[in-house]
């Protein structure tokens, strides 16, 4: 066998096996052997007794890697070496090396809490932190600190955060590998505007042919659409002697194998890959890279309830992996479609599962190990709480948890033997209980393999159904082969938990009401005949999946709410793999789940206040009354606020409302200590609130006075105080008033024809004799011709100069020798 990097740790290896605190971290780049030989460092050790479970993040990594390691050792799968999946099984009683999906190891430490028989614990690949990952290593760790101090715990990756996982796991030894990677050439190159990632892959794999690059190619699209189109289109533009092939997770392992065997003689093979073939496999021959950097996330919006499905760019340490590919067996090259300021901006790591997806199914599992409180149990990182309280709420509507305690129930325990969402599991047991038992595993199988939904040409107005009488008679293919697997694997189950499996077909029906109730939170109404358009639990919007058969049923329940099309404005919710529901069937499935409510809503037409009399179940508002709003508790505040936010024009609150509430807040500047209201924004609302006491329509407010209700804000001592502080007219010696000017911070201002001034000698004074009024004095056109607030010294300084000028001009008004004195 060839020397790998690995190779050279083996001693190191060893002597950390025997260390005290049992735990070892691996880093080990790409190419240097880790997957296939550690496992194997293990299985050779005499200081590990009893079976060794290597964990793996996908189904196709964990049977490649095992039928590898089995041929490496002169066996195959399912002797000394196997490996363990959801649907396939192939150990036997000596096999002491299991390679395991991730989902495995909860269920195994659920049946036995102490892996009684296990000696080492693998996590491959632990930088994709899945939630199955961190999950069984805190499960793990937990051992090691307790009843199993002797397990062996083993984390390895390419790129690993060594100081956290350090942190999480004191005590553990570091070993570093080198790679062996051949030189990589970096190209940057691009997509066009406009352009699709699938035609600049196919732009850029024709560049490598024309260039004379040999070898095969690898390509990394986001998901099985942009694969599709990718196959197409470089077999468009390839040419005679080239084979392009699709690999994905759902692909059949048939043809999974066919991506891993060497290309025929004269034959150059071109991968279309998921990122499945990011880490752990090498396959042979690829010596070039064209990489979308773009990945297909799910994640989990713990807000709204349900799923986003978007594709985002990958991380710098996920376009380092692919790259990597490029380099194992030879020099190549890596052309990345994005260019390298973009990679510059991309975050360093990938986001853990355990931040961004449903956690049902792990705090499910969490309470059942016996830690009452997920948000306490030991993860590598913390989940979102949002996210925690989500899942827990999701249970109890499930039955799976219930109680003072939220205790789990005898059919959460039953949920739990199911390796599937809780949901399904729900599905299952409901099943069972209606008779349906058996079209429902079949039925399940579907769902959980994520295959497309059924058309509307189906007799039911279910997609659901329909999509079992499409599938019914399908027993060649490979896809039909999976679902038939899963769905035995389900009828396994069910036996094993002595469920009863009806002997003759149900009706449609009671299938029908097991979906609800694994969807309860999936309910929705359809807001108009005719409409695709559904309203959710607590008044949230989605859109019927065009292909539906659901097509006039009012009621209906989603299987699948994702949003999806982009983020903001772009994004659609979208409600997928529906089935009609009758309103009668919420009332005998979920009596206790219906309320009323009223509440109070504008009417942004008729501009009035309305009451709104709802009839709901799961949260659903079934049935909508409007009623006016008259005499309704909150509907004078509703109509305040509409008013202040709609900027709704109020005649009334004129000049006279606005110059009373600059002298307040005028008089409040210059006398802090009084304490006085300034009409902010609070004391605005409660103005406002003053104004629509006992209306609802806007129309009754409108000419409603403002100024006798804005001076009521005051009490009638802080009334006066203003009067007199800040008075609005001065008395002139003439017998007229001069109205003044308040503003917060500035002196008040008068304007008066210079006449009307005449028999003053000082300048006029408010506050109590604390403040003089800046005057702006006029001449006969009524054009200013000096500001002062020293009336005196104009009458000394500048009148007689004044006066000879506008004497001259206005000869027939009055014009005094010395005015004031």
């Amino acid at each position: 066998m060839t020397t790998l990097p690995i190779h050279a740790l083996r001693p190191e290896f060893a002597a950390a096996l025997l260390a005290p605190a049992n735990r070892l971290i691996l880093a080990a780049p790409t190419g240097s052997g880790k997957s296939t030989q550690v496992p194997q460092f293990l299985l050779d050790s005499p200081a590990v007794a009893g079976r060794i479970l290597v964990l793996q993040p996908r189904r196709l990594a964990a049977r490649l890697l095992a039928e590898r390691v089995a041929f490496e050792r002169g066996g195959e799968a399912g002797g000394e070496v196997g490996y363990q999946t959801r649907f396939e099984n192939r150990v036997g009683e000596g096999t002491r090396l299991r390679f395991i999906t991730e989902g495995i190891l909860p269920r195994l430490l659920l049946r036995d809490p102490e892996l009684r028989d296990v000696g080492a614990v693998v996590f491959d690949e632990f930088h994709e932190r899945s939630l199955a990952t961190d999950l069984s290593l805190a499960l793990v760790r937990g051992l090691q600190q307790g009843a199993r101090p002797d397990l062996r715990l083993v984390v390895m990756s390419a790129t690993l955060d060594l100081a956290g996982l350090r942190d999480y796991l004191p005590g553990a030894a570091l070993l570093q590998s080198a790679g062996r990677t051949f030189p990589i050439e970096l190209r940057y190159q691009p997509r066009l505007p406009r352009q699709e990632a699938w035609d600049a892959a196919a732009a850029a794999l024709a560049q490598l042919l024309a260039a004379g690059a040999t070898g095969d190619v690898l390509i990394f699209m986001p998901g099985v659409h942009e694969i599709r189109r990718t196959v197409a289109a470089c077999q468009e533009r390839g040419g005679p002697g080239l084979l392009v092939l699709p690999l994905y997770g759902d692909l059949p392992p048939e043809q999974q194998r066919q991506v891993m065997a060497p290309a025929p003689a004269g034959v150059r093979k071109v991968i279309v890959a998921t990122n499945i073939a990011e880490t752990s496999l090498t396959i042979p021959g690829i010596r070039h890279v064209i990489d979308a950097g773009l990945a297909r996330i799910q994640r989990f919006d713990a807000v709204r309830g349900f799923n986003t499905l978007f594709i985002e760019p990958i991380s710098r340490a996920a376009a380092d992996q692919r790259a990597g590919r490029a380099g194992r067996e030879a020099a190549g090259i890596c052309i990345r479609l994005w260019s390298q300021l973009e990679q510059n901006h991309r975050h360093s790591r990938e986001e853990p599962e355990i931040r961004r997806i449903d956690l049902a199914e792990a705090v499910l599992q969490t309470r059942l190990l016996g830690f009452a409180d997920p948000a306490a149990f030991p993860w590598p990182e913390p989940p979102p709480a949002a996210a925690v309280s989500a899942a827990v709420a999701l249970l109890g509507d499930l039955g799976a948890l219930a109680g003072p305690g939220l205790a789990v129930t005898t059919a959460g325990q039953q949920m739990a033997a199911f390796p599937t969402h809780p949901r399904l599991a729900r599905f299952l047991l409901a099943a069972a209980t209606a008779g349906c038992l058996r079209e429902a595993c079949l039925a399940a199988a579907l769902l959980g393999e994520r295959l497309p939904t059924a058309t509307a040409a189906g007799p039911h107005e279910s997609d659901l159904l329909n999509l079992l009488q499409q599938f019914s008679g399908r027993h060649e293919s490979p896809l039909s082969r999976q679902i038939q697997r899963a769905e035995a694997h389900f009828l396994q189950i069910c036996r094993r938990l002595r469920l009863p499996l009806n002997l003759r077909p149900a009706p449609p029906e009671r299938l029908a009401k097991a979906f609800l109730l694994a969807y309860p939170d999936h309910l929705a109404r359809r807001r108009a005949p005719g409409s695709s358009l559904c309203e959710l639990r607590t008044g949230r919007r989605g859109e019927l999946d065009r292909g539906s058969a659901v097509h006039s049923a009012p009621l209906l329940v989603a299987g699948e709410i994702r949003e999806t099309g982009g983020r903001g404005q772009g994004a659609r919710t979208l409600l997928a793999l529906a089935s009609a529901v009758e309103e009668e069937w919420l009332h005998e499935l979920f009596p206790d789940r219906w309320r009323q409510e009223t509440s109070l809503a504008w009417n942004e037409q008729l501009q009035q206040v309305e009451k709104i009399r709802r009839t709901l179940c799961l949260e659903v508002a079934l049935e909508e009354k409007t009623l006016p709003g008259h005499g309704e508790p909150g509907a004078a505040e509703l109509l305040a606020r509409m008013i202040r936010e709609r900027g709704l024009h109020l005649p009334e609150w004129n000049a006279a409302v606005e110059a009373w509430i600059s002298r307040v807040r005028w008089v409040a500047s210059q006398f802090p200590e009084k304490g006085l209201i300034t009409y902010d924004e609070a004391d605005t609302a409660v103005l406002l609130q003053e104004l629509c006491a006992g209306e609802w329509r806007y129309a009754k407010v409108r000419e409603k006075p403002v100024l006798p209700l804005a001076k009521g804000l005051l009490g009638w001592e802080d009334q006066r105080f203003v009067e007199q502080m800040a008075p609005e007219t001065l008395a002139m010696p003439n017998g007229r008033k001069m109205r003044l000017e308040y503003r917060p911070g500035q002196p008040p201002h008068g304007r008066a024809r210079i006449q009307e001034l005449f028999d003053l000698a000082a300048t006029p004074r408010v506050a109590g004799g604390r403040v003089p009024v800046l005057l702006e004095i006029l001449a006969p056109n009524q054009r200013p011709v000096q500001i002062t607030d020293d009336l005196a010294g104009f009458w000394q300084r500048h009148y007689p100069a004044l006066k000879k000028t506008l004497a001259r001009r206005y000869p027939k008004h009055e014009w005094r020798d010395l005015p004031g004195s």
